[in-house]
Formats: C-alpha cells, sequence, structure tokens
C-alpha cells in the first residue's frame, strides 16, 4: 500500500515538475532573505533550494552572538503572523513545500521582515 502511494507521490512531483519549482521559487526566497541583512543581525544564510536556514548574531562582521535568544523571539513572532518556522536561539529555518509559488515565497520574507522589525524594535524599549 505505501509503495503504490510512494509512486503516485513521485509522479506527481514530476508531472507538476515540483522540483524545478524548488530551485526557482527557492533561488527567490534566497534573495528575499539575502535583502533582510538590512536589518544587520544576519550572519549567515544556509541551505540549498527550499530548505534555507538563518543564523542571527549581534554584529554581523566579527559575528558575536546575541546575549538574548533573538531567533527564538523572531520565531515565535512569525508564528503570531501566521508562519510555522523552525528556530533556536540564534537560528530560524523554513522548508516550505514544493508547491510553494512566487507570492508564497514573498509572503514568507514580508513575515520574517516584520517580525524581526518587531522584535528588535521591542528590544530597543527594554
Amino acid at each position: 500500500m505505501w509503495l503504490m502511494r510512494s509512486g503516485a507521490t513521485l509522479a506527481e512531483i514530476e508531472e507538476r515538475d515540483l522540483c524545478a519549482n524548488a530551485r526557482r521559487v527557492g533561488q527567490r526566497l534566497r534573495q528575499g532573505l539575502e535583502s533582510l541583512r538590512r536589518h544587520g543581525i544576519i550572519g549567515d544564510i544556509r541551505g540549498k533550494g527550499l530548505f534555507l536556514g538563518m543564523e542571527f548574531v549581534r554584529d554581523s562582521t566579527t559575528r558575536e552572538c546575541f546575549g538574548e535568544a533573538i531567533g527564538t523571539r523572531i520565531g515565535k513572532r512569525a508564528l503570531e503572523l501566521g508562519m510555522l518556522t523552525r528556530y533556536d536561539e540564534h537560528w530560524l529555518a523554513i522548508g516550505p513545500p514544493l508547491i510553494i509559488t512566487d507570492d508564497h515565497a514573498d509572503e514568507i520574507v514580508a513575515i520574517l521582515d516584520q517580525s524581526m522589525r518587531d522584535v528588535l524594535s521591542s528590544s530597543q524599549g527594554t
């Protein structure tokens, strides 16, 4: 039974050319994440295709870590804004489905942008 479903899944991936979609939209997503470097807290962006992660640092030149769990705060804020991510004290990872569209990728970047702004502004106020 599982093998039959697996075959159907692979056929769907091939028919919809989802691997090519992952490469194309993944590149757009990475470019969007790169644009978030303007916040000054991204040390590294790693990954391939749609599976991408960002490291958060206090200083992008020295790669000094934050003394606080900024990755956790950004991840939780993204969740409040409707986006599920994986996160830790110093990083955040995303892995959207292969069927993602350009609009979805742009929405991911917008939510992360808002999350970073919100967290950074609340950090300055405390």
